[in-house]
């Protein structure tokens, strides 16, 4: 783990602390009221009451969303680094000869899903359409849904060096800094996406 995430740890040790500091305030409070002074609850405690909740509130909203509700921006450079790699795939081949390298499994698909297998170095790999697309070679290349700037200048080199057959494999990491600390993300995974890069639409196997 990055040692910026003990921000985040320091923080949320600071939040708890408060917040059972805040339970017991009141408490104390009312009962030096109602039992030492034998007073009424005026509306001068009942508003520092009041006061002391929000702030505890809003500490505990900050964190959870620093934390949990953030969305990954890929083109956000301060706190995001985006990585790709690059691995050939090995062509299958039908009962009757027919050579594919993505098979689409509508089986094990839902109604808004696809899964796409794929095999590199005789290992096959399965991946949800909701985590990666089928890209056709001989169309220009486009991921639609995903707002970022694919190196397409090194996507043509390798076009050629894997004839149109390979994966790209996209995956953003949180950098080592405050922000992401105090989320506890720092040097996490943020997203991973995959393109499988295919020569043509006829080599993709369709399995109903």
């Amino acid at each position: 783990m990055s040692s910026w995430n003990f921000v985040g740890i320091i923080a949320w040790i600071i939040v708890i602390a408060l917040l059972i500091f805040v339970v017991f305030n009141i408490r104390n409070r009312h009962l030096k009221i109602l039992v030492q002074q034998k007073k009424k609850i005026t509306g001068v405690t009942i508003l520092t009451d009041l006061l002391e909740i929000v702030v505890v509130i809003l500490a505990v909203s900050g964190m959870l969303y620093t934390s949990l509700f953030t969305k990954v921006d890929l083109n956000d450079k301060d706190n995001i680094v985006v990585s790709y790699k690059y691995n050939p795939m090995i062509v299958q081949t039908t009962n009757d000869g027919q050579g594919y390298y993505v098979k689409i499994n509508k089986q094990e698909s839902s109604s808004s899903t696809d899964v796409y297998q794929y095999w590199l170095n005789n290992s096959k790999y399965t991946v949800s359409s909701q985590n990666a697309t089928v890209s056709d070679a001989t169309l220009p290349f486009t991921v639609s849904g995903l707002r970022l700037n694919w190196p397409v200048k090194k996507i043509k080199k390798l076009d050629s060096k894997y004839q149109d057959a390979y994966v790209i494999t996209m995956q953003a990491k949180y950098k080592n800094n405050f922000r992401n600390g105090l989320g506890l993300k720092a040097n996490r995974f943020a997203m991973e996406y995959r393109v499988l890069r295919v020569p043509a639409s006829s080599f993709i196997n369709v399995k109903k």
